[in-house]
């Protein structure tokens, strides 16, 4: 499962996609669809994209969260990676879009009273 926060400027995305593409130089497909509001989000990077030392094994890619998930709700999403050339799916998971902000409690301490009756 990946996890960003929505507020982060960069973040990586390390999946394997080498091993099932079948075209030489891919494209690849992100598609990310929200699981409450069915919103979709989609990109494509390329192998140029790549950081991985080692892409037969796993692919990294980098990604602007903050860019990219701009006014959408925070929550679970679902994501699929295709091949674009040919539609051949690579990769489908879970994507967990956390707030930028960590949420505070605010607490009152007023003092509780009550009355009782002896009756």
């Amino acid at each position: 499962m990946l996890q960003f926060k929505n507020s982060s400027t960069s973040e990586r995305i390390i999946v394997t996609l080498t091993e099932l593409v079948t075209a030489n130089s891919p494209i690849y497909s992100f598609a990310f669809t929200h699981v409450v509001t069915k919103d979709v989000v989609t990109f494509a990077k390329t192998t140029d994209d790549d950081f991985s030392n080692y892409p037969e094994r796993y692919n990294e890619f980098e990604i602007n969260p903050s860019v990219i998930f701009a006014g959408y709700q925070v929550g679970e999403w679902h994501y699929i990676i295709t091949e674009q050339q040919t539609g051949i799916v690579l990769e489908y998971g879970k994507l967990y879009l956390d707030r930028g902000t960590d949420f505070s409690f605010k607490k009152y301490d007023n003092a509780t009273t009550f009355k009782t009756y002896n009756g």
